[in-house]
């Protein structure tokens, strides 16, 4: 599993004024824990820079079904797209579907 994932051209973002506010409302609304800001940004950023995901092995408060609903719910209604919030096994998962 690593193999694949050290295969992914990654690209950093820089965290803006944008992602900070929209971190803050996922915060606001319970959807993650204030002790966990950097998982609210790390979804934030994503969903800005419209990516089709996050991935992560965070079950406790990320990959959740109810996190998912209300993140997208968030982004609907301040205007960006939906993201998924998906485990790396998934991904390669997928990967491995369309080989």
């Amino acid at each position: 599993m690593f193999e694949k994932l050290a295969d992914i051209d990654y690209d950093e973002a820089e965290i803006t004024d944008e992602i900070r506010e929209l971190a803050n409302k996922y915060v606001l609304e319970g959807i993650f824990p204030t002790k966990y800001f950097d998982d609210a940004l790390h979804v934030a950023c994503a969903s800005i820079n419209i990516c089709n995901a996050v991935v992560s092995w965070n079950f406790k408060h990320m990959v959740k079904l109810k996190t998912i609903l209300a993140v997208n719910g968030i982004n609907k209604y301040m205007g960006y797209g939906e993201i998924e919030i998906l485990t790396p096994e998934a991904i390669i998962r997928e990967e491995e579907k369309n080989e």
